[in-house]
């Protein structure tokens, strides 16, 4: 049976509402999009692609960033929500 691509995201609250999307396929994240527009300009703000790649490349992880503690805490509860969604 040939595995469907399947969408899911999650929301957590950092310093504002940080959200991601991802794309699983045969139990691996092939696609990652991270939203950390609400958080603090210069500091979570810009994290959001450098999150998103780490995420598709280590499979749901990715390296806390130092000063952005609340970012990177809020980025992990919203990807263990959209895992738990992935069937």
């Amino acid at each position: 049976a040939c595995a469907q691509a399947e969408t899911v995201t999650g929301t957590a609250t950092g310093m504002g509402a940080v959200s991601v999307e991802l794309t699983v396929e045969d139990g691996k994240i092939t696609a990652a999009a991270v939203d950390t527009s609400h958080e603090t300009v210069g500091i979570g703000q810009e994290l959001g692609e450098q999150f998103a790649a780490q995420i598709v490349e280590k499979q749901g992880e990715f390296d806390a960033v130092s000063g952005a503690t609340i970012t990177s805490n809020a980025l992990k509860e919203a990807v263990k929500a959209a895992l738990a969604q992935a069937k």
